[in-house]
């Protein structure tokens, strides 16, 4: 029993849908009617590093210690300042690559997020985003990095800072990357032995950021992406036996903001955010200014023209959230008066906002908070700023769990947040449609023991992945996992002992499997979720 887990960063039913109803993706459409599709639900939080640590390990961050792509160092005291750092790699939890090799099985690990350094597996790892670049020794064995220049001369981890200066460039070299990923993937695929290859597509969410209009308008240019996906996922169902299984999952899905709510400046006018001698809150607050009467006059468009042909300074901080999305803001920060902030800019593209509290503000403050927050409401729309609030609890238990409280939001469609401080009005647009994260993400099963036809009528969560693959390969699972295991999308459900699920798992999965007897009672093919 072989497994592929075949990995598309940020792939959403938003933009496969519409795709397969005109007939562009018949692989795709292929594992929709010969196999089970279900909303795969990435939340806590819809980003990168922690969902594909998630998805890899069936642990929340708690366990595995990934929540951004920045780690923060403890205070360890009261306002002191707090230093970042990168992350490359969790700090815990066995992933599915460690699990299988402790069994003896043979895997091949394909550019997953968040793995560099490589680890070494029984079998071949190369790392994925957030590797360095590729000088540095990105696979395991070390030996195996000049075979695969030798097989794939002209591969790529990742696209580089020139490849996204405009649309053209970004798309052609997106391709290209994607092109030789599935070279690389078809010699291992062929040339090795593996029980399990894992594979991951980061093509879609470098697409779908600046090009979301684009996408969902089938422009024939940015619709050749999606074809070459289909055409490599065809591929590996080609390679597959009746004994085999195949799972496609996505880490998030996507939507299109138009609609910006500054959260950091939305803290500062409660008085909860205190900025420094160093910040630039007058520039800010200019710049912000500037903007807003531009685009009252019509004229936002031509400015930043100006700007990219004149490099005006005066105008240059107008686009500054694209260029620092991903750099956090804490050197701004008054350490002795601030009782919340979000450091991470990385919630205007993950459409998600982590408030970090300090320790000593209370329960009522912070329930009054979370009570004015989901009081906030676009002017211009009527439409509330967040669809979910959810507190510390919700990044799970184990060693790495966060020690001062936070309150994960996730807002609304079509709504994004952004960081720096400067707009008084709180609200803004986005200068064009943004393509932000959302939490459903995609779920297809496929291949031996697995329903045919099935429609998930409510959604699974990443944490599933690792105990659903083990059970797909026959495997008993080791240790406890956050997730559970799919039962409802396999003919045979019969369960053999398992370890006790984590934090309340045993009523999740009493009630899952009530809907499930539901289900089978009324048909698989219910296509309405619930309502919660």
């Amino acid at each position: 029993m072989r497994t592929v887990l075949f990995g598309v960063d940020g792939l959403s039913f938003r933009v496969l849908h519409p795709f397969m109803q005109r007939g562009e993706l018949p692989n795709f459409q292929k594992l929709r009617d010969a196999g089970s599709e279900a909303i795969l639900e990435s939340k806590f939080p819809p980003l990168t590093p922690a969902a594909w640590t998630s998805i890899s390990t069936g642990m929340k961050p708690a366990s595995h210690g990934v929540y951004d792509f920045w780690e923060y160092d403890e205070q360890h005291e009261s306002g002191t300042p707090r230093q970042s750092h990168i992350q490359t790699h969790r700090k815990g939890s066995k992933a599915i690559w460690n699990i299988l090799s402790e069994y003896g099985k043979r895997v091949l690990i394909m550019n997953v997020p968040v793995t560099y350094p490589p680890e070494a597996v029984n079998g071949i790892m190369i790392s994925g985003y957030m590797t360095p670049s590729s000088k540095a020794n990105f696979t395991y064995p070390l030996s195996f990095k000049e075979e695969l220049f030798r097989a794939v001369p002209e591969y790529k981890i990742d696209l580089e800072h020139n490849d996204m200066r405009a649309i053209e460039p970004l798309l052609d070299a997106t391709i290209k990357m994607t092109e030789q990923r599935i070279n690389l993937m078809r010699y291992l695929m062929q040339e090795k032995p593996w029980d399990l290859c894992y594979v991951v597509f980061v093509g879609a969410d470098r697409l779908q950021h600046p090009l979301w209009d684009e996408i969902l308008a089938m422009e024939p240019k940015v619709t050749e992406y999606y074809r070459l996906l289909d055409a490599a996922l065809g591929f590996v169902m080609e390679q597959l036996g009746p004994e085999d299984t195949l799972f496609v999952v996505s880490d998030h899905g996507f939507q299109g903001a138009k609609r910006v709510f500054d959260i950091n400046e939305y803290l500062y006018s409660k008085g909860l955010l205190h900025l420094n001698s160093n910040a630039q809150r007058d520039q800010s607050v200019r710049s912000a200014n500037l903007k807003y009467l531009l685009k009252r006059l019509g004229l936002f468009s031509l400015a930043r023209k100006a700007n990219r042909a004149f490099n005006k300074n005066q105008i240059q901080g107008l686009e500054k959230q694209h260029l620092d999305v991903y750099q956090p803001f804490l050197f701004e920060i008054d350490w002795t008066r601030t009782q919340a902030y979000v450091p991470s800019l990385s919630g205007f593209g993950g459409g998600y906002a982590d408030i970090f509290l300090r320790d000593d503000l209370d329960a009522q403050h912070i329930s009054e908070l979370c009570t004015d927050l989901r009081n906030q409401v676009d002017p211009r729309t009527g439409k509330p700023l967040i669809e979910a609030i959810y507190t510390t609890e919700v990044y799970g238990t184990g060693p790495f769990a966060r020690r001062e409280p936070h309150l994960l939001l996730l807002p609304s469609d079509g709504i994004t947040f952004r960081m720096r401080p400067g707009n008084k009005r709180l609200w803004d647009d986005t200068n064009s449609t943004q393509g932000t994260h959302q939490k459903d993400g995609v779920l297809y099963a496929y291949g031996n023991n697995i329903k045919q036809g099935l429609r998930q009528a409510f959604p699974v969560e990443i944490y599933d992945i690792v105990p659903t693959v083990l059970h797909s390969m026959g495997l008993p699972l080791p240790d406890v996992f956050d997730g559970r295991i799919l039962y409802e999308i396999f003919e045979e459900q019969k369960e053999p002992g398992l370890p006790e699920p984590k934090e309340g798992g045993r009523a999740r999965q009493k009630l899952e499997r009530l809907l499930h007897l539901i289900q089978d009672e009324y048909g698989n093919h219910i296509s309405s979720r619930p309502q919660s």
